[in-house]
């Protein structure tokens, strides 16, 4: 009988530029992360202008929304990347007298939307100071969405909303903000840099 020594000692050093290769290969990956998230950061941030001179309200808006002027108001936007309900900004004006108050006005909008949404509520008031120091009142309100269509079954989605009411030259200026309450807080921050911006 024999025995077969066998010799497991292998050479596992890497070479030089084998090291230089690795190296260099990491720093491509990390500066490839890196720009891909940048890329993603400004197209998710990117803004569009919009103006309008009869209203005397100029803003930018989230350019992946989608602009609205054909209702009862200046504008609306919509993130229709959203499913289900669409988070919405709108701003309208309403003419105003000389002796009426934001409270009124507050308690007029939500007489006529409490007839045709569903479980409108109002959560409460208060002072709110927009840009350039200029001071509102904001409203708090819930409500429940439904799928308009009959023939599709959807799953009822609760709104949270809030108005900022100002008075200016005039009139009264409505800007008005609505998400799926799942997503309120987080949407929220797009709003107020969308306030950031607004100028009337």
């Amino acid at each position: 009988m024999s025995l077969i020594e066998v010799d497991f000692s292998t050479n596992d050093q890497l070479t030089q530029r084998q090291r230089w290769s690795f190296y260099g290969s990491l720093i491509l990956v990390i500066v490839g992360v890196y720009i891909g998230y940048s890329l993603r950061e400004s197209a998710l941030t990117q803004t569009v202008s919009y103006s309008n001179i009869e209203a005397g309200i100029v803003s930018d808006y989230p350019s992946r929304w989608l602009l609205d002027e054909d209702g009862d108001y200046v504008f609306r936007i919509r993130d229709m990347s959203n499913r289900g309900f669409k988070t919405s900004i709108q701003v309208q004006t309403l003419p105003v007298s000389a002796d009426i108050v934001e409270r009124n006005l507050l308690d007029q909008l939500t007489l006529s939307r409490s007839q045709f949404l569903i479980d409108y509520n109002v959560l409460g008031y208060s002072d709110f100071l927009l840009r350039n120091e200029i001071s509102s009142i904001a409203m708090n309100y819930t409500y429940v969405s439904r799928d308009a269509n009959p023939f599709l079954e959807g799953i009822s989605t609760v709104v949270i909303g809030l108005d900022i009411l100002t008075i200016q030259r005039g009139q009264a200026l409505v800007i008005t903000f609505r998400a799926d309450s799942s997503i309120y807080e987080r949407e929220l921050a797009t709003f107020n840099q969308f306030l950031e911006n607004l100028s009337f």
